[in-house]
């Protein structure tokens, strides 16, 4: 028979062993450092510079290639406009960059009421969409926003109304030359940073500047195309929510498709 106090002195040895159960908690992303080594730094400064100093050697080349384009869809959208190259101060420098001479009419009475017809609608359908679309939701209520605040505006004082079609182009060009400038740097601090292969780094900046040439004038053609149709009454919500805005997303949408790229060391 078993004595009882060597069954009492068995509980605690039990309750001992449940207590030392060790539980193991990973090391959260958040605490990890980025060790960068010389080449790497040197790489976040003289890549950018590389970039920057090609697109001053090709700006002539840039200017001429964008005023072409123009010049081509004007006809094939028969927009009524000329577009000719002229200097343009960007940031202190002097640039050749398209200017296209064109206007749009204000709203008559009929494009008001059926864009405010279509505005309305919109927004009745917009708060009708299911919960998972919230994002979109939010994004469409904004635009729409936009749109009722043209609509109140030109309304009420449409020939005040500050912006004309070629003084919008010059705008949107300059964005343009902004984001081609800029974009190197971006890139050498939220990409650059990390151990993906240099021959990646650089392939994904030059597929984004790509992505902005060709996207920027084609973006501000349609815009030229829907006012000259439709009155100045659209300018604002393609300005705000339609323009750049539109870049941007685009250039995130490519920068995350560079984050899944392989990279040199993998990471568990």
């Amino acid at each position: 028979m078993t004595h009882p106090s060597s069954q009492a002195s068995a509980a605690p040895d039990k309750g001992e062993s449940l207590g030392r159960t060790v539980i193991s908690v990973a090391r959260h992303r958040s605490l990890d450092r980025l060790n960068l080594s010389a080449p790497t730094l040197a790489g976040i400064v003289l890549v950018p510079l590389l970039f920057n100093a090609v697109e001053w050697l090709l700006h002539n080349y840039l200017s001429a290639g964008w005023t072409g384009v123009f010049a081509f869809w004007l006809g094939k959208l028969e927009i009524q406009g000329v577009v000719a190259e002229r200097l343009t101060s960007v940031a202190g420098f002097d640039l050749p960059l398209p200017h296209l001479d064109a206007m749009a009419a204000l709203p008559d009475l009929e494009t008001w009421c059926m864009t405010a017809a279509l505005t309305i609608a919109a927004g009745l359908l917009t708060l009708r969409l299911p919960a998972r679309m919230l994002p979109l939701r939010y994004f469409l209520l904004f635009a729409l926003f936009i749109q009722l605040t043209a609509l109140a505006f030109f309304a009420v004082v449409p020939e005040q109304f500050p912006y004309t079609v070629s003084s919008y182009i010059d705008n949107g060009m300059k964005t343009a030359v902004g984001f081609l400038v800029v974009l190197p740097w971006a890139h050498a601090l939220v990409y650059y940073v990390f151990d993906f292969s240099w021959s990646r780094k650089i392939a994904l900046t030059a597929m984004t500047l790509a992505f902005i040439v060709v996207a920027v004038p084609l973006q501000l053609l349609l815009h030229v195309y829907v006012v000259q149709k439709f009155s100045l009454l659209w300018l604002p919500v393609l300005s705000f929510v339609f323009g750049p805005t539109l870049i941007v997303f685009g250039c995130i949408a490519l920068y995350g498709w560079g984050m899944s790229w392989k990279r040199l060391r993998g990471r568990k």
